[in-house]
């Protein structure tokens, strides 16, 4: 039995070729479509984020500290929610490049093999 067989049988398919990992088109463009919501999921929170950065006068005492709190946390400063979320953001855009550009090499690759197939006869 081949490695790609046994793959299959495992329900593995794909991880075949020393140990590089690939997919179909069909799953790579479903999984860029569902990077693109999470995308704009995440882009919802930065601004409800930043929101909580405002200075809010909620008044003294314990409203005042829940005021003082969410400023602190919502603004963009180092390891506050916008600057966590904005980074997870820019990471969400990296993997939508990478497999955007898998795509359109794949889609080019399949371009090239049809031109070079000839199908005469019956």
């Amino acid at each position: 039995m081949s490695e790609a067989e046994a793959e299959r049988k495992a329900g593995l398919p794909g991880l075949s070729g020393g140990g590089r990992f690939a997919v179909t088109p069909e799953l790579a463009s479903a999984t860029y479509a569902k990077l693109g919501e999470l995308q704009d999921v995440v882009g919802e929170m930065v601004r409800e984020a930043a929101v909580l950065g405002r200075s809010v006068p909620l008044g003294g005492g314990y409203a005042g500290e829940v005021g003082a709190f969410m400023a602190k946390y919502g603004l963009g400063r180092d390891g506050s929610a916008v600057d966590q979320l904005t980074a997870f953001g820019k990471e969400i855009a990296g993997l939508k490049n990478r497999i955007g550009g898998a795509l359109e090499k794949y889609r080019d690759q399949d371009s090239e093999a049809a031109e070079g197939v000839d199908c005469t006869g019956g």
